[in-house]
């Protein structure tokens, strides 16, 4: 099992690094392909939309064959469509890769999750925020042999095919201790998990905390540089606490949802999430304004994964489970920038970010659809 275990986490980690490895180079990229900043969000527009496509085709694709097939093909088209990236010498043949790099991620998102419950119901306890863990820390080292690679020079068209190539090898190898997931001969002749009301409750709550996610990520730095006045390189700071504090708590939040149970973990931290954000707004200076966003990321971390095992229990077919969830909570991830970007537009990034404090709380509200379903499978 502890092989199982160890091979789902590379996935996962793979994942994270291709992902970051393409947004490490963006400035490079878009110079080669000489865009500016309004042609870039066009092409990344097809990173989204790819991505909106590939989470409900894995659902579709893992319930006929398997997780671990599924793995396997999403890896190689995932690591050609990075190399795509790294070489498209136009603007539209960049749209065009990142659309395949966004498919290729979402389904290995799906497909990877299955895997992940797979693992999870033999332990017969909560394991999947550490794999999440993975995803983290995978980015994170995609953005520092980015940024490496940058330093000295080296071209995305070199890059990111020895990356591609790298992370496929790895990937690839790490398939053969995945746990043999059959595939779901019922396809078809139940009801569709989109039409189940529990399914949709759990993807409004990973929207909500997806959301809130999304929009820390593009606006923790104009926050604290524009509304509290820090540096920008000390405004950067608030996003680094957040993504630190995210990544080491899901090492460790699997062990408080056994402890306290998924209802109260996912309610506290939703209040806690929602603490953070108000030191955010109204504490002192830009060090309150760090400490803040590194207690969203902590409250956050482990809200998600414990939402998509929530979303598997019982389930025959968890891949249709995830594939439901996961495709409406990404939307929020991708609504969020947007939607802090057009309040504070019409009015302040201040009262964008209050309404965040919204959403936690909404998280926290809504905690009690976790409560476990009659005949849940182990996990």
């Amino acid at each position: 099992m502890g092989r199982a275990r160890f091979c789902v986490a590379v996935v996962f980690f793979v994942n994270g690094a291709v992902f970051s490895s393409w947004a490490s180079r963006v400035p490079a990229i878009a110079d080669r392909v000489g865009a500016g900043p309004a042609a870039i969000a066009v092409a990344v527009f097809g990173l989204s939309a790819g991505a909106v496509v590939g989470l409900p085709l894995s659902g579709v694709l893992v319930s006929r064959f398997g997780s671990t097939a599924v793995v396997r093909a999403v890896l190689v088209g995932y690591a050609a469509a990075l190399v795509a990236v790294g070489v498209a010498p136009d603007l539209v043949l960049l749209t065009a890769a990142l659309a395949g790099l966004g498919v290729g991620n979402g389904m290995l998102d799906v497909a990877m999750n299955t895997a992940a419950i797979e693992v999870e119901r033999r332990y017969r306890r909560q394991v999947m925020a550490a794999f999440h863990a993975q995803f983290s820390f995978g980015g994170l080292a995609g953005a520092l042999v980015g940024a490496g690679a940058a330093g000295i020079g080296a071209p995305p068209a070199v890059h990111l095919p020895v990356v591609a190539s790298v992370l496929l090898v790895a990937g690839m190898a790490a398939t053969a201790g995945l746990l043999p997931a059959s595939p779901d001969r019922e396809v078809g002749r139940r009801g569709s998990p989109r039409r189940d009301r529990r399914l949709v409750l759990l993807g409004l709550l990973v929207l909500c905390s997806l959301l809130c996610e999304g929009a820390v990520y593009d606006w923790s730095a104009v926050y604290l540089r524009d509304e509290v006045g820090g540096s920008p390189a000390v405004a950067a700071l608030g996003f680094a606490a957040f993504s630190l504090s995210m990544a080491c708590c899901r090492l460790v939040a699997d062990r408080f949802v056994d402890r306290v149970g998924r209802v109260r973990y996912v309610r506290v931290a939703g209040v806690l999430a929602a603490a953070g954000l108000g030191l955010v707004l109204l504490g002192p200076g830009v060090a309150a304004g760090v400490v803040g966003f590194g207690l969203v990321g902590l409250a956050l971390a482990g809200v998600v994964p414990t939402l998509f095992s929530a979303a598997a229990d019982g389930r025959v077919n968890p891949a249709g489970a995830i594939a439901v969830v996961s495709t409406i909570g990404y939307s929020g991830f991708l609504a969020g920038p947007a939607l802090i970007g057009g309040i504070a537009a019409a009015s302040s990034l201040r009262l964008a970010v209050a309404a965040l404090v919204v959403l936690a709380l909404a998280v926290s509200a809504g905690a009690g659809v976790l409560r476990d379903r009659p005949g849940r499978a182990a996990g």
